[in-house]
């Protein structure tokens, strides 16, 4: 996997988490939907993904009725990267 791409997919990740904190959880949805959905993976890890994303989503929507960002949103948000990476990673593995 590129690493430039996981630098890139942590950022967004922590844009999103502010985004979320402004009153717009879903900011960058559409952009990691269209992006990880769209890059040929099997079923079996779209169904995945789609499921993380619908999680992630979920937790945007929740910071934002907070209105903040705390260090465990953070460390949330590295657990989201880490469990993405994860499944892209099992499908080079195949």
């Amino acid at each position: 996997m590129n690493p430039g791409f996981e630098e890139i997919l942590g950022e967004i990740l922590k844009e999103g988490l502010f985004w979320a904190a402004l009153g717009r959880p879903s900011e960058v949805m559409p952009f990691l939907r269209g992006r990880l959905l769209s890059n040929g993976q099997s079923e079996r890890a779209k169904a995945q993904l789609e499921g993380l994303l619908d999680e992630l989503e979920d937790f945007y929507r929740r910071v934002s009725c907070c209105g903040k960002v705390d260090k465990d949103h953070i460390m949330a948000i590295k657990s989201f990267h880490r469990d993405i990476l994860l499944i892209l990673s099992s499908e080079g593995d195949a």
